[in-house]
Parts: structure tokens; sequence; C-alpha cells
């Protein structure tokens, strides 16, 4: 028989060892049931002491390994780990990723691991062991192949040689840390550096950007290359040879001491990167105002693009943001430059939902650039505003002044309180007019619940009194038990969307929030008044315009509208009201590649000013074009519904449809047409036959 161990119930040691090769004699085994018994209690108390103190080794190495792991995390990985928190968020922009996982999957994998882990600690089936620890070696290797992925999708954000890393360094120096949900400002530098040894460069372009994630913003602020400002350590010269004597550094510190503007980030770009960008994108849509030619034997760059609503690559895009020799040379350039960037931000939604091509987007960019923005993780909340904004909240200003000659060289020259008012026009935009004509609900035909979300006492009173002042029907409730953010807050219903914005903009910084009525809820606006309200509505003055003479029944030209017409296969319509001393310049019928990639019927009409700004008027067969989205309102007039672009207090397009057809009249760069002018000649076509 073969030997074995008789163990007691519940414990570890055996209590003796039987087998049939070593009988143990009658008297042994009474001697030793007498031993067992009187030693069980003391052998039962070391088992129980013994397993305490493993449990406590054991629970010992596992908060060890949790504290080097943090310790690990804090040193080496809170970069890599924000990197892919990072990657992942954008990837939720895409759609590829449900909104829920940035939470749920890392609270899943915890639960799982920490379930696995007890059960490796205390489970007693060595099967169930081997593929729980096969969990955890998963679990804990699918972050590391996230980050891996990230940091390898991204490495080019950080991955810079020597000389671009010190670059960034020295500029670091002159940049102001952002604080936390504030404004941040970028100053955007466009070089044109040679690639002749010796050649420092100059900056042909420098834009501030402001982006402002409380109202969801954004601002532009351009200045001339010509500007005479003075540079630190250099004396009085032009703005763009602050970057040809100290680089970016030179630049960021020149502009901050013009504009007294803190500069939170900087970021250069080449032409070659910029081409480069543009044809990753596809190109972007652009409302080209009139047809640009320079032919290839000019002493300056050759460009050649027709006028019309069109898709511009990368080569005439660079061509196009730096004409600078028509109308009024340095000043209309900053304006196009700015359109540029605003029909960019527009089209975001065009690559937001391609996974592969904002990756490649944003390789291109840091890859091609010098900026203190060397990971996902700073890039992240810009790209999420670049796609949350729309265009009603882009906002464009722009410094002029006058052009004397000093020393027989050319200048711009503007005084510091032409400076003064632009920098408070680029950190407090002028906003649309508060009414348009036409509008058929009335301010006392909706009610306005103010509710104060500040924790500051008095503010849903004092704005529901002002108010009430203006005519509104506005009742202060309840202070909110919860309070939503820094900025104002305001819920309307879709019928409402217009009158909201007019409310939010009395009250700005605000966000507008488009909501459902919910059943049996009166259809109203619901006002949440945060901190940013300083207890003072806003209500700007209606901006007097030049008065601009508009005559109806004119068809001014008609027989060359008849002409385009016959060339089109629209059914062309035409304005029939007319101001004096303007012309058409150009008529043009061609063919815009849709999004989609099919080519359908267009038709431009250009129209040159007496100050030598050229206006348009588009038709085409493309109803949805990206320049069309977000109006800033909207108003129907005699059966039609005209969408209204604004550029601070200037109605820069019209827009609407008919007979299966898209129009609009849009106004010049600097929107020298009155908005009378734009509503008037939108409102008079008539079919051309």
């Amino acid at each position: 028989m073969a030997e074995y161990r008789v163990y007691r119930v519940g414990e570890d040691e055996h209590v003796r060892e039987n087998g049939a090769a070593s009988p143990t004699p009658a008297s042994e085994r009474a001697a030793s049931r007498g031993h067992h018994r009187s030693g069980a209690g003391s052998s039962a108390v070391a088992v129980s002491r013994s397993i305490v103190w493993r449990r406590r080794w054991l629970w010992g190495l596992v908060a060890a390994a949790v504290l080097a792991v943090v310790a690990l995390f804090w040193f080496f990985g809170r970069d890599a780990v924000g990197n892919s928190m990072a990657a992942l968020d954008l990837a939720r922009l895409s759609g590829k990723v449900p909104g829920w996982a940035v939470i749920g999957a890392p609270v899943v994998a915890v639960a799982v691991v920490g379930l696995v882990t007890v059960y490796l600690a205390f489970g007693r089936h060595l099967a169930l062991k081997l593929i729980a620890l096969a969990v955890v070696v998963l679990a804990l290797a699918t972050p590391g192949l996230a980050v891996g992925y990230a940091e390898g999708t991204i490495d080019t954000v950080s991955t810079k040689d020597a000389e671009v890393t010190r670059t960034v360094k020295e500029t670091e120096e002159e940049l102001e840390i952002p604080l936390p949900d504030k404004p941040m400002n970028i100053l955007l530098i466009g070089s044109d550096k040679s690639d002749v040894p010796g050649d420092p460069g100059r900056s042909d372009t420098q834009m501030l950007v402001r982006i402002d994630p409380e109202t969801k913003s954004i601002s532009m602020l351009s200045v001339p290359r010509d500007l005479r400002v003075y540079i630190p350590d250099h004396g009085y010269d032009k703005m763009n040879t602050a970057y040809s004597y100290g680089g970016p550094k030179l630049a960021v510190k020149t502009f901050k001491e013009l504009t007294g503007l803190p500069i939170n980030h900087f970021v250069e770009i080449n032409f070659a990167g910029f081409w480069h960008v543009v044809n990753i994108l596809g190109g972007v849509y652009i409302p080209v105002d009139h047809t640009y030619f320079v032919p290839a034997s000019a002493d300056y760059k050759s460009i050649n693009l027709k006028a019309g609503y069109q898709l511009v690559g990368g080569k005439q895009s660079l061509n196009y943001v730096r004409y600078r020799h028509d109308q009024r040379g340095d000043f209309t350039r900053m304006q196009r430059q700015q359109l540029y960037l605003r029909e960019l931000q527009r089209q975001s939604g065009r690559w937001s939902a391609d996974w592969g091509k904002v990756v490649k987007l944003i390789k291109a960019i840091t890859g091609e650039t010098k900026s203190d923005l060397d990971s996902l993780r700073k890039l992240e909340p810009l790209v999420n505003l670049a796609f949350e904004v729309d265009t009603s909240k882009v906002y464009q200003v722009h410094l002029e002044g006058a052009t004397p000659m000093i020393d027989g060289i050319s200048y711009v020259t503007a005084t510091e309180a032409e400076v003064a008012e632009t920098v408070r026009e680029f950190t407090d935009p002028k906003q649309a007019p508060l009414s348009t004509k036409g509008l058929k609900i009335s301010k006392k035909m909706y009610g306005i619940d103010v509710y104060n979300g500040s924790g500051i006492p008095g503010l849903a009173t004092a704005a529901a009194s002002q108010l009430s002042a203006q005519g509104y029907d506005a009742e202060a409730m309840a202070d909110a038990p919860e309070f939503p953010g820094k900025a104002t807050v305001v819920y309307a219903p879709k019928n409402l969307e217009a009158q909201a914005k007019i409310i939010g903009e009395m009250l700005w910084p605000s966000d507008v929030r488009i909501v459902e009525r919910a059943s049996g809820v009166d259809d109203g606006i619901t006002v949440f008044v945060a901190s940013s309200f300083d207890g003072v509505i806003e209500v700007p003055e209606e901006e007097v315009q030049a008065q601009q003479t508009l005559q109806s029944a004119q068809k001014y030209d008609w027989e060359s509208w008849r002409a385009l017409d016959a060339k089109s296969p629209l059914r062309l319509e035409a304005p029939t009201a007319w101001s004096p001393g303007l012309v058409y310049d150009e008529f043009r019928s061609y063919a815009v590649e849709k999004a989609d990639g099919k080519r359908v019927a267009a038709s431009v009409a250009v129209i040159k000013t007496p100050m030598y700004g050229f206006a348009g008027i588009q038709a085409m067969r493309w109803l949805d074009p990206p320049a069309i989205e977000n109006p800033t309102t909207t108003q129907a007039v005699a059966g039609t519904k005209y969408m209204l672009f604004y550029q601070g207090t200037h109605l820069h397009m019209v827009a609407w449809k008919r007979r299966s057809t898209l129009y609009w009249v849009i106004n010049t760069l600097d929107n020298q047409l009155s908005n009378d002018v734009m509503m008037g000649l939108a409102t008079s076509f008539k079919p051309v036959k």
C-alpha cells in the first residue's frame, strides 16, 4: 500500500503519514494520538499566524508595486499617457470612438485588473489562475501598446533637430503660461527664409490668434509687415525685420511690446510647410473675389486664379494669401489671409471624421513648423476648439495706418490710440447688430427666465431688470443649484435661435445652446448668468455707415446677364436694384467640384466698387457648401429665407436658395458695401429671362 498523508480540515500542515511498508504498532499509534490531541491547539495557532503574515507580506508587495508604478508614471509617463488620452479624445471627434470610452475604458480596465489580482492572491484553481494571469498581462499591455501607438503616431511632434530645439527654448522665455479655461493668444509667423547661406529670413506674416474656451470664439489680429515699430535693442524699423534680427523670440517680444498683450504660444511655418498642409487637407474652398493674374515673366510671384467659389490647392493658396498687388497692398493682403483662415476653420468638419487625415495633418503641422506646442497633449484643446467653434464666432481685426516715406523708406505708421483701439476690438470684438428688419417675433412674444449661476448675489436680478428695460419679458428666478461655468449660458429652442444670439451678445461673453422644447414647457429662453457677467448688459450702438444710394428697377447691364444665362445651365437670377458707382468687372460660367468629387454648374459676376474693391454674386447647384454653414442669423422676406453672415457689425454675405439654385451676394474683403445695400441687392433678384 502506498504512503499517504492525513490532514485536518482547514489546516495546511499534515497530521501524520501512513503506509503499508512500515506498519505502526498499536502502542505507538496510541501514543501518537495522545500527542496530537495535546499539540493540536498550538499547531493551529502557529498555522493561523503564518497565514496572517503571508497575507501582510502580499499586500505589502502590492502596495510597493503601486507606489513604484505611480513614481514611474510621475517621472516618465505623464506626457506619454497625456498624449495617448489626447489621441483618444481626438479620435472621439472623428466618430470612430464613442464619447464614453475616454472615461469608461480606464474604469473598466482598472476594475478587471483589480478583480483578477484578488483572485490570483486568494483563488485555488490553477487553471483559472493561469487564465487570470493572461488577462492581467493583456490588460497591462494594452495601455502600453496604446501609448506606443500614440507616441509613434505623433513622434514628429516632439522630434526636432538641435537648431529648432534651441530656437523653441529661447522663444519660450518670452511666452507666458496660459491659465486654465482662460483665453489663449498664439502668434502665427509666416517666414520666407531662402536657401541662401546666411539669409536670416523675414516674417512675411504675423497674426495673433486669440482662442477663448469660455465663449468658444476665435479672434484674429493682423499687423502690416511694414509697420514702423520699436524693436528692442535695435531701434525703430519695420515689423518684419524683428524676425531677421532675432528670429521668433524677438518677433514675439516686439509684438508683445507693440500691443501690450501676453503671448502664450507661437507657431512659425514656412512656405513649403503651408503648401504641404493645404494639400493634405485636399485644398480649401474659397470665395475668390476677382481674377488674380500675374504672368510668370513678372518681377514678382506669378498667379493665375479665376474668380468664383472653388477648391483651391496648396500652390494657388500660397499665391493667394501672399498676393499684395491689388487695391490697398498689404492691408488687403491681411484681410485675404484672415478670410482664408476663417474658411479653413469653417471646413474643419471635412476632416474631423477622417482620423487618418487628422494624424497626417498633425504630423505635417508639427513636423514643418517651429513651435512650443510640442506634444499632442498641448495641441488637443486647440484642435478641439477648432472643430467646435462656428464661424459666426470668428472675428477679424487688422491694424491700419498712414503710409509715409521716412528717410526714403516706405513705412506704415499707427498712433498709440489706433493701436489701443485695435487691441480693444481684438479682445472684445464687435458683435452683429442686435436686431434685423423683418423679424416676426416681437420681444413680448416669449419669456426670458434668468437664473443666477454665478454664486454672486443680485446678478440675475440685475440682468433681468436691464433686459426688461430693453422691452423684453424677463424675470429673475431662483439661484441655480448647479453653476454652468464661468461663461453665461443661454438656452433656447430652434425657433428662437436668432433672438437667443441677441441676448447672448448683450450678456457677452456667453454661449448660446439650442435645445429641444420639453413637453408642457413654455417656448421661451432660459439664461444662467455666470461670474463673467459684470452686472451691466452691453447694448452696442448701431454703427453709422456711409450713406449709399440704391435705386430700384434698374436691371443694370442686363444684356451681359442674358449672355451669361445663355452659357450657363442654371436658370439665373440677377439684381434689379443698383447703386451708382458700382460696375460689373467680369462674368464667368464654370463648374465647381463638390466635396464628394462631383462637379456642378456655377456662375459668378464680379462687381467693382469706386474704391477698387470687389464684391460678387454667386450662383450654383451645390446647395450646401461649407460657405453657408453657421449663418449669424436668418431673415424671411416675401417668402424667401435669407441667411445673413456678419463680420462684426458689417453684413458680409447674404445667401438664399430658389429654384434648386443657391445664390449669394458677398461684400468686398473690407466690407465697402453698407448693410442696407447688401440686403437691397439680395432681395431685388428677378429671373434674367
